[in-house]
């Protein structure tokens, strides 16, 4: 299973990119960067994006590979989420006012997009992967993915506070490789990171204790604002778990 960082930072300024992450060469989790990180042959070679939620940074890259792609795939990209997520999508981006409705374009069969639900917990298969999305505390409806081969898995958070389901269930995976958990705030404005759904380092620590696991936690989402903050406070923390994903590299589960 191999992983690249399309993006990993929680908000956009020059040389941060938004949250994306590459499965393979052909899933994505998340697509804030994938538009501008991804060459057009490498966006035709996508067959699935796991969406986490509607937040623009985690799916700017949903609009702009459509209006790249339309008249050139020859297949539909199937958008994996549970149904409040997909609904939204529908609702409030492709809605043919802020964007082309690309889940009926060019025509219902062979559109750039399909919706493609799925039942909180319950696996589904996707090529050589199953994958399970499990709900986490944002703003809004969102899931983290726990994703797995058979021999490796790997847990994504998405964008949480302080949860627990998503660490009961991951108690229970086999071949547990790693996690990729949000952090973006620093610790001094902990009241406006839990009130949008985010973590600070404190609570980064917190919830890897609470986690019970012991395996590499990759740190994506920092708003690029407070890099430098939140890095040194990462820092301070003193455990080995703890890494930051770097935009560019590619991880190996």
């Amino acid at each position: 299973m191999k992983l690249k960082v399309l993006g990993a930072s929680g908000s956009k300024l020059p040389g941060f990119g938004l949250t994306s992450f590459l499965l393979d060469k052909n899933i994505l989790i998340d697509t804030g960067a994938a538009a501008s990180m991804l060459g057009f042959d490498e966006q035709l070679r996508l067959d699935a994006v796991l969406l986490s939620h509607i937040h623009i940074d985690h799916s700017l890259g949903l609009l702009l590979m459509a209006d790249n792609l339309v008249g050139s795939l020859n297949k539909s990209i199937q958008i994996m989420s549970i149904p409040e997520v997909l609904d939204g999508l529908r609702e409030h981006l492709f809605n043919n006012q802020v964007w082309p409705d690309f889940t009926s374009i060019p025509n219902g069969k062979d559109a750039i997009f399909k919706l493609k639900p799925m039942a909180e917990g319950k696996p589904v298969r996707m090529g050589k992967y199953t994958i399970r999305a499990i709900r986490v505390s944002h703003s809004v409806p969102t899931v983290g993915f726990i994703i797995s081969d058979g021999k490796s898995s790997l847990l994504y958070t998405a964008d949480t506070r302080a949860t627990e389901k998503i660490w009961k269930e991951a108690k229970k995976i086999r071949g547990l490789k790693g996690v990729l958990i949000e952090t973006s705030f620093p610790n001094r404005l902990h009241g406006l990171a839990d009130l949008s759904g985010h973590l600070t380092p404190h609570a980064l620590l917190q919830e890897i204790n609470k986690s019970g696991l012991k395996v590499p936690f990759y740190v994506f989402h920092i708003k690029a604002m407070f890099v430098e903050e939140v890095q040194k406070e990462i820092a301070r923390l003193k455990n080995s778990q703890i890494r930051l994903a770097m935009e560019g590299a590619t991880y190996n589960f």
